[in-house]
């Protein structure tokens, strides 16, 4: 009577194939952390984007507003570590390039209390310097899991920080060169104020306090024009 079996080459045969398939688990599992890294990080640019794109919707400064109302526009203010060239004309409500008309861009009242920027602000955020300091986490959801994760990076901080940067240039010439200095920037202090502001937002992880990245974006001191409407008959 012949019974069937294993061959010795079988034997070794499934012997290497299961071993290929053991070994196989770890990259997999390497593999699935690799994507949820990735996702996080594709989570944390997402909502780095959109915060930015949230201050940048906020007025330059809390004394830019003029008037009340529906009437309230965003005046030009005096800084005091600005280009000279950007300064407003002595006894004048506007600087050099400011087009003498009604409605347009301007700089605040000579008689304005506030009509110096004020970087020092405190209170309710609104304006972009109240967002200096600002952080917040984007995060995966541990839930009964606890820290069991098999990847390291659970969650990335994003930092906020406004500076002002040089706004030097020059503006008398025809074809203006400028070079945004990142290296240089200051704090928000009445004493370095410039008519730009940079907003930083780094993303950093908890796990070795590396950068994936850095967005930077700048907010200039320029005002705004009212909009020209239609009189009523």
């Amino acid at each position: 009577m012949k019974r069937a079996g294993f061959s010795l080459i079988e034997l070794v045969l499934s012997i290497v194939i299961i071993a290929i398939a053991v070994m196989s688990i770890p990259m997999m599992l390497q593999e699935s952390a690799k994507n949820d890294r990735y996702s996080l990080l594709q989570e944390s640019i997402l909502a780095a984007r959109t915060k930015m794109g949230n201050i940048l919707s906020f007025r330059w400064d809390e004394n830019s507003p003029d008037g009340s109302g529906s009437s309230q526009i965003l005046r030009v203010l005096d800084v005091s570590n600005g280009d000279a060239e950007l300064d407003r004309v002595t006894g004048s409500i506007r600087r050099v390039g400011h087009i003498f008309a009604n409605k347009r861009r301007r700089m605040k009242d000579l008689t304005s209390a506030t009509r110096v920027s004020d970087p020092s602000d405190t209170g309710s955020i609104d304006d972009i310097d109240d967002f200096d300091g600002n952080s917040s986490t984007v995060y995966m959801q541990n839930g009964a899991f606890g820290n069991s994760f098999d990847y390291l990076d659970q969650a990335l901080e994003m930092n906020t920080t406004v500076s002002f940067v040089s706004d030097s240039a020059n503006y008398a010439s025809q074809n203006i060169n400028f070079t945004f200095d990142t290296t240089t920037k200051a704090a928000l202090t009445l004493a370095n104020s410039t008519n730009i502001k940079m907003i930083e937002l780094k993303v950093t992880t908890g796990v070795n306090a590396a950068t994936p990245f850095i967005f930077r974006a700048f907010s200039s001191n320029i005002g705004q024009s009212r909009l020209i409407t239609k009189d009523a008959l």
